[in-house]
């Protein structure tokens, strides 16, 4: 009837229109309709109008059996755990016989997944409560037959020409920009690599150090612009490839949704919150875009907080799996730098929020984000002054002095201890009177020497370091002493062995 097909559709255009509903599923008839609700803020996010009248309970008993496998099916395709569906029937008048029984109560599904609230629209029903909106006068249609097929017809335009800008604006949102940066990066990389691997191979630490690795100590030290270069360094080919891999399937994709220039700040914003997170958390010799690309995916995570729906559907949980994933790898397996990793995800995902979508304004969120990141800059700077990041830039500093010491860069790794000046330190001492040794102080190695067993008398190389300055010294007696006392704390060491070959009686 006329009155019915006015009243389903005007209940549709609102829905779509006012609402911004999604059509879900829309029959060949266009009689039945099933809309989701997009910010899933009400109790029954999915409504089915169905434009039917109504003759016997057991009939609508049979649709409601229907309707149950269809909401599950849904659910199933939206991946929710669980689905409310507010079912509405549009009828001239309710069956005949006894139905009270049938939606009294909401239907609940055997394993309980699936709820439906039943509710039929009569013309005993002038209004009705529906997505937070009181709908009036739901029996008052216009006079004539052609008024009523006319605007009947204009909502059926209203609502098909929503759905279509709607559908016109997720492709938008999703295909602004050509990507461009994300391939150079790759590139850029790749040439460093090859570059590093000239000069002396990319897993060796004197060219990782001089290419711009993060170190500690030399970023503490005023290297500052260590914070960005680690981004385009990598620690050996798998590195490189794995790396290079993730970063060509997922940063294509974010500068699609955000555009080339979006994406270029978004990507070193997300390296530098990564290198620095590091820095303040790790005191190991680092470099890689790992940090940059869990960036990536903090500007998916935004992506899903602003569109959910969307993002749920064209991307689903296969993301947040692979960073979970990533995540418990970092925490599983030694040598991952998993600070590095958590400060790119919460720098891309705060960057984004900064600069937001292209052509679309949130000043709300851009201006807090803007202000939650200078808050935690400035926490981190802070931080750097504390005693445990100063224990950090001292471990960094031992490491790179070792570093030197293997290729035999004596000159630098004194600097460095000279700058450092440890307190209480055995490898401070240990490493310094190594440098003397080879340098051949050997009063200055025995002071050090002794300072380190004082600290730590199971120094077992101290012993074996103090034996090869007595040699040198020509004290043969503490010599020998001194190596017994290596060879009782380190047994099966063959140099100790050797030595005391050398020298017993």
């Amino acid at each position: 009837m006329e009155i019915e097909q006015y009243k389903y559709w005007r209940l549709v255009d609102f829905l779509v229109t006012e609402c911004q509903y999604k059509i879900i599923y829309l029959s060949e008839d266009q009689q039945e309709i099933w809309l989701e609700e997009q910010s899933g803020a009400i109790k029954y996010p999915v409504i089915r109008l169905f434009r039917i009248d109504l003759d016997w309970s057991n009939w609508l008993s049979r649709d409601m059996e229907r309707t149950s496998l269809n909401a599950e099916r849904i659910r199933r395709t939206l991946r929710n755990r669980s689905l409310k569906v507010e079912s509405m029937y549009i009828t001239a008048f309710p069956p005949v016989d006894s139905f009270a029984h049938l939606i009294d109560k909401p239907f609940i599904s055997a394993d309980k997944k699936v709820e439906i609230k039943t509710v039929l629209l009569d013309r005993s029903i002038e209004e009705w409560q529906l997505a937070g909106h009181t709908i009036a006068d739901l029996n008052v249609i216009p006079d004539t037959e052609k008024e009523r097929n006319e605007q009947i017809e204009t909502y059926k335009e209203d609502v098909f020409t929503h759905i279509k800008q709607h559908e016109q604006e997720e492709r938008q949102l999703l295909h602004f920009g050509k990507p461009f940066i994300s391939y150079l990066f790759i590139a850029i990389q790749i040439i460093m690599f090859f570059l590093m691997e000239g000069s002396g191979g990319s897993t060796n630490s004197e060219t990782l150090i001089n290419w711009g690795a993060k170190v500690n100590y030399l970023i503490a030290d005023g290297e500052w612009w260590r914070l960005i270069t680690p981004i385009f360094l990598h620690i050996g080919i798998l590195h490189l490839i794995m790396n290079s891999i993730a970063l060509y399937y997922v940063g294509p994709l974010i500068e699609r949704i955000f555009g080339n220039s979006r994406f270029l700040f978004i990507y070193l914003f997300a390296g530098f919150s990564g290198v620095f997170a590091s820095y303040l958390l790790s005191p190991s010799l680092s470099a890689g875009a790992s940090g940059a690309i869990f960036g990536c995916f903090g500007a998916l995570l935004y992506f899903a907080w602003q569109f959910p729906k969307l993002f749920f559907r064209v991307m689903g949980w296969n993301v947040i799996i692979i960073i979970i994933i990533n995540l418990i790898f970092g925490f599983t397996i030694q040598g991952i730098d998993n600070a590095g990793h958590i400060g790119g995800l919460v720098g891309g995902f705060l960057a984004t929020a900064i600069v937001h979508f292209p052509k679309k304004k949130s000043w709300k969120i851009q201006l807090s984000a803007l202000v939650i990141t200078f808050l935690l800059i400035g926490i981190g700077i802070s931080y750097t002054a504390s005693t445990a990041m100063l224990h950090r830039v001292d471990k960094s500093a031992l490491k790179l002095v070792n570093n030197y010491i293997n290729d035999e860069k004596y000159a630098q790794a004194e600097e460095v201890l000279n700058k450092v000046e440890f307190k209480n330190n055995e490898n401070y001492y240990f490493l310094l009177s190594y440098i003397q040794l080879k340098n051949k102080e050997f009063a200055k190695s025995e002071e050090n020497l002794q300072k380190t067993i004082a600290l730590n008398p199971q120094f077992h190389e101290a012993y074996y370091n103090l034996a090869v300055v007595s040699l040198y010294n020509e004290d043969l007696t503490k010599a020998r002493e001194y190596i017994q006392t290596a060879i009782e704390l380190d047994e099966n060491n063959l140099k100790y062995l050797r030595l005391w070959d050398k020298i017993k009686e």
